[in-house]
C-alpha cells in the first residue's frame, strides 16, 4: 500500500509539471460541428494537431499542445496560410476531438482487499490473508456518446487466496466536462458484470500436510462499479487512477475434525489502481 501511495503522489506531481509547459495556437471559431470535423481532418492531413474548447454557443478551435515555442511558431506559419488571424495564446482549457472516442487498451497495478466473514457455526479457523497486489487489463471502445464498452480481467493474489475475475463493463467518460488547466483530466464511472473464481492455497482449517485444499475453491457471478480519473498526456497515451468495487458470492463450507460446520464468505473486493492507457 505504501508503494502505491508513493506512485499516486508522483502521478499528480508529474502531471502538474507537464501541464505547466503547454503552448496553444488559437485558430478560429465555429458554431458548426461538421465544420469543426472538417478542420480537424484538414489539419491532420498537413500534420497539425487540433483541439477545441466547447462553449454554450460555439467551438473555439486551437492547435497544440506544443512543448517548445519554436515548434509552436513553425506550426503557426503553416496555419496562417489558411487562417491569417491565428495567434499563439498559451494555455487554454481544451479537448482533443480525436482521442475522445475509439478503441483503447489499458494496464494497471493495484492494491486489493477482500474481507472475509464467518457467518455461521463456531469452527476455529486460521484467518486467510485477504490483501495484496492485483493486476488489471482492459480493452474497449469509446463511442461518440461518451459511453464505452470494455472487456476486462482482474487477478488478485492474496497469498492464501487467488481471485480470477473476468467481466464486461459499460463506462461513461465525462468528455464534455473535462478538468485541469488544459482540460487534460477526464472523470469516468462504470458498471461491471462477470464471473469470478476463488482458489485456496492454504485451507482455513489446518489440514494434514498431504491434504489438498482445492475442495475449498469456488466460483461466483460478480457485479460491481468503478470510477476514476484519466490524464491525457499525449494523443495516444494516458495515465489513470481508479477505484473498483466488486460484489461476489464466494462461500467456503468448513467442517473441523469434531464434525462442527461453519461458512466463510468473501462478498467484496475493493481495489485502488494506477495504470496506463493507449
Amino acid at each position: 500500500m505504501k508503494i502505491l501511495t508513493i506512485l499516486l503522489f508522483n502521478f499528480f506531481i508529474f502531471t502538474t509539471i507537464l501541464n505547466a509547459k503547454n503552448i496553444y495556437i488559437q485558430v478560429t471559431t465555429t458554431k458548426s460541428k461538421s465544420k469543426l470535423s472538417n478542420i480537424v481532418q484538414n489539419f491532420k492531413a498537413i500534420g497539425i494537431k487540433t483541439v477545441y474548447k466547447k462553449t454554450r454557443t460555439r467551438y473555439l478551435i486551437y492547435s497544440g499542445p506544443y512543448q517548445k515555442l519554436d515548434s509552436a511558431l513553425y506550426a503557426l506559419k503553416k496555419i496562417q496560410k489558411h487562417y491569417p488571424k491565428a495567434e499563439i495564446k498559451g494555455k487554454a482549457k481544451l479537448s482533443n476531438p480525436e482521442r475522445d472516442r475509439g478503441t483503447y487498451f489499458n494496464l494497471s497495478l493495484g492494491f486489493s482487499h477482500a474481507p472475509s466473514t464467518q457467518t455461521t457455526g463456531c469452527v476455529v479457523i486460521n484467518e486467510p490473508k485477504n490483501s495484496g497486489i492485483s493486476y488489471n487489463v482492459n480493452g474497449g471502445y469509446v463511442f461518440k456518446s461518451n459511453f464505452a464498452f470494455e472487456i476486462g480481467y482482474l487477478r488478485f493474489d492474496a497469498t492464501d487466496l487467488l481471485f480470477d475475475n473476468l467481466y464486461g463493463a459499460i463506462n461513461y467518460r465525462f468528455n464534455d466536462y473535462k478538468l485541469g488547466v488544459n482540460n487534460d483530466y477526464v472523470a469516468y464511472i462504470g458498471f461491471i458484470a462477470g464471473y469470478s473464481s476463488l482458489k485456496w492455497f492454504h485451507s482455513p482449517i489446518p489440514p494434514p500436510p498431504d491434504e489438498d485444499s482445492s475442495h475449498n475453491n469456488s466460483t461466483s457471478y460478480l457485479f460491481g462499479t468503478k470510477t476514476g480519473l484519466i490524464y491525457n498526456m499525449f494523443d495516444t497515451f494516458s495515465m489513470f487512477v481508479g477505484y473498483q468495487c466488486l460484489f461476489l458470492g464466494h462461500t467456503t463450507n468448513l467442517t473441523d475434525t469434531d464434525g462442527r460446520t461453519s461458512k466463510l464468505e468473501h462478498n467484496t473486493i475493493h481495489t485502488l489502481q494506477l495504470g496506463i492507457e493507449f
